[in-house]
């Protein structure tokens, strides 16, 4: 037998070794029996009664943009808007494309951000089993696992509420090369750091992790890894790069701006790190919430874990300085050789000894960085110009309950001590711990029964996914049942993104509008049709008392909310003479009169209009009619009101409804104007591809005009 022979047979033997050496590995996994209960009570907390989960504009949007990238085969380039006004990176998008591809029910995008998060408490076992032990395994994700303020952003769709898993991945790559010291960590940090950082901009604080980790892995560090991290980076973020500079870079100079804005120093991050440690989100105030009743009894949950964070620090901080002790060792320098020196050269000389033993000790290095984890973004975000939210500490999760895991670990083991005295402090330490588990599990099962059974009383900015999607899915039931062949809904500014999005999957077609100045209703000849009424869109029943005959058929409920109002509509034949003015192929004139009412202390000017054109909906289309009415012929800006809808039919009847100033008189005429434009979504063209981006463009808007050329139409008040 040859020597290749001999070679290849022993790699084979070696490959053969290591693979079965790997699914040994992973099989023990399976037999590690804690991680069944944590996973369990991890997966119920965050799947439980998923269908209320949040769904306004921004969870709207993120699902929406998702899922028109795979129907439109379109390529994300941005994200939805930050609060600073800046578009975000797209890799939210690109993540929930996963569960995009599924359905275009949102309800699989909370789900995939309560698997994520999960899949963090699992990461967070992984990581500090392997690093400090089992029983800060336990307990850290234990901890995690049933904390409220996490278990509330684990809930909803939004890009802050998965970095969890990648997190703690991040910390996994730093902790391989600064404890483990193993090259090749590098490219996955500056990977992870990456999509971090296009999860949300305040998560570049995490990049100062990345510069310790470097100080602190000596040899560690290659070429090629970095060569490798960056050119993916570029990859990663090569389509906002595009975007960036398709508008100049206008983020950038946005960024810049508020770079330059007066700071000031304030301990509101730190008050929001210590929310994290809370038994519930809010301090509840309904007397008949469940988590009202469970006040005194959790009530000294707050502080005792707020006394585990701090002695967990100080035990960390301790184990970061106790090198000092190793630190303060003979050097093997004689103390004559060490006085004749000159003292800046020894002062030196000793920093370098100094810093060369803390490098020397991974475990300490592998504390420090814990350190930085949690205190320097509370450091960074107290010196602050614009607002600090508490989302933005949720990078430093799930740090807070991996340093109490180790705190109560340790102390587990420094009880280990020969003798029978310390057993009962011991198990004194495991009851303690698991009533604390206990207590955080039950204040957040409080919490989701109140949230699922809609105790919490909500405002008119939220809204629930079922609340939503029950109320479409009766409109639609009741159109179809009584062979009605439309179905209207009044939007407003909370409301209209989401409602937009789940009126796409209802069967029978649908009109949603802003109902703040406007009230579509349908043509006469085409009969009755149904109409949902949002619970906060006041301005449309008192429309409809003049406009329609409408019977009400049904309150849907809205979780935690008033309900929503479900009406069988149909117009009131006009005994008038009709008008014959005009805006050519757009609007007619139905009342040469002006109607008039009080409402909301103001005097407001209804005009009735019927629609000549017709409209489709069409992918992130809507329409608009601006209009200006003129009171007595005079000059000025007038007052305005749009009216915006998805669609529009011929024959449907608009009616137009103005706001007048306070103090103003009855007119004797009113003359109106109008322009139209269409809005669609603005992607950027790649050769044969296209880049998806949140903004929108507005076709010119164009003057409505009469058939006698005329700009305006004059009504009688």
């Amino acid at each position: 037998m040859s020597k290749v022979q001999i070679d290849s047979k022993q790699t084979a033997k070696e490959i053969h070794s290591q693979r079965s050496a790997f699914l040994r590995k992973i099989g023990s996994w399976f037999c590690i029996w804690e991680l069944y209960p944590i996973l369990g009570i991890a997966a119920f907390l965050r799947l439980y009664q998923l269908t209320t989960t949040e769904f306004d504009a921004d969870q709207a949007l993120i699902f929406q943009m998702a899922r028109d990238a795979i129907n439109h085969g379109l390529i994300p380039a941005t994200g939805i808007i930050a609060s600073i006004r800046i578009a975000n990176p797209p890799a939210v998008v690109y993540l929930f494309m996963i569960p995009a591809a599924i359905s275009s029910n949102p309800l699989w995008g909370a789900i995939f951000v309560g698997l994520l998060n999960i899949l963090g408490v699992l990461l967070t076992y992984i990581f500090v089993r392997r690093y400090y032990g089992r029983i800060a395994s336990i307990i850290a994700s234990l901890l995690y696992a049933t904390a409220a303020e996490p278990l509330h952003f684990n809930r909803f769709i939004w890009q802050l509420n998965i970095i969890a898993p990648f997190v703690v991945l991040f910390i996994f790559a730093l902790f391989w090369g600064v404890v483990d010291r193993r090259k090749g960590w590098l490219f996955p940090a500056l990977v992870l750091l990456g999509i971090l950082i296009q999860l949300h901009i305040t998560i570049v604080i995490l990049s100062s992790l990345l510069l310790v980790a470097l100080v602190l892995s000596p040899g560690t560090v290659r070429l090629r890894d970095l060569a490798l991290g960056l050119t993916f980076l570029l990859l990663l973020f090569s389509t906002y790069l595009l975007w960036e500079f398709s508008i100049k870079f206008a983020d950038l100079n946005i960024l810049l701006q508020i770079s330059k804005l007066h700071s000031h120093f304030d301990l509101t991050a730190l008050k929001y790190y210590r929310f994290f440690l809370n038994p519930y989100v809010n301090i509840p105030t309904n007397t008949n919430s469940l988590e009202y009743k469970l006040v005194p009894l959790l009530k000294w949950l707050s502080p005792t874990m707020a006394i585990f964070i701090v002695c967990g620090l100080a035990l960390i901080t301790i184990g970061v300085i106790s090198s000092q002790q190793l630190w303060k060792r003979d050097s093997g320098v004689d103390v004559e050789s060490r006085t004749s020196r000159h003292p800046v050269r020894r002062s030196l000389e000793t920093v370098r000894t100094l810093w060369a033993d803390f490098r020397a000790t991974p475990q300490r290095c592998g504390y420090f960085l814990l350190l930085c984890w949690q205190i320097v973004p509370i450091i960074i975000l107290s010196r602050h110009s614009v607002p600090v939210f508490p989302y933005y500490l949720l990078l430093v999760l799930p740090g807070p309950f991996i340093i109490i895991g180790i705190l109560l670990s340790l102390l587990v083991h420094w009880l280990k001590r020969p003798g029978g005295m310390w057993n009962i402090p011991r198990y004194g330490v495991y009851v303690f711990t698991c009533l604390v588990i206990v207590a955080q599990l039950t204040g957040s099962m409080a919490g989701l029964v109140d949230e699922a059974s809609g105790t919490n009383l909500h405002g008119y900015t939220y809204n629930t996914l079922n609340s939503l999607q029950d109320a479409l899915a009766e409109a639609d039931h009741v159109a179809r049942q009584r062979h009605l062949n439309h179905v209207y809904i009044t939007t407003n500014q909370f409301t209209q993104v989401a409602l937009r999005y789940l009126a796409e999957q209802v069967q029978t077609p649908t009109t949603p509008f802003d109902a703040s100045r406007c009230l579509v209703l349908p043509n006469p000849a085409d009969g009755p049709a149904v109409l949902l009424v949002g619970p906060y869109d006041k301005l449309t029943s008192v429309l409809l008392g003049q406009f329609a005959t409408s019977t009400l058929i049904d309150r849907p409920g809205r979780l935690g909310g008033t309900p929503f109002q479900l009406f069988i509509v149909k117009p009131i034949t006009i005994a008038l003479s009709r008008s014959t003015s005009s805006f050519l192929n757009n609007l007619q004139l139905l009342d040469k009169g002006v109607r008039h009412f009080s409402y909301d202390n103001s005097l407001w000017l209804v005009t009735d209009w019927r629609l000549l054109r017709s409209a489709s909906p069409g992918y992130r289309t809507i329409y608009t009619y601006t209009m200006r009415a003129l009171l007595n012929g005079s000059r000025g800006p007038g007052i305005s009101s749009q009216c915006i809808s998805t669609s529009m039919r011929a024959g449907d009847q608009l009616i137009v409804a103005f706001q007048a100033p306070r103090a103003t008189v009855l007119p004797v005429s009113v003359t109106i104007s109008a322009t139209s434009y269409t809005t669609m979504p603005y992607n950027l063209p790649l050769g044969p591809f296209h880049l998806e981006t949140l903004r929108d463009q507005n076709t010119p808007q164009t003057t409505l005009t009469t058939l006698d050329s005329r700009d305006t139409i004059t009504l009688s008040g």
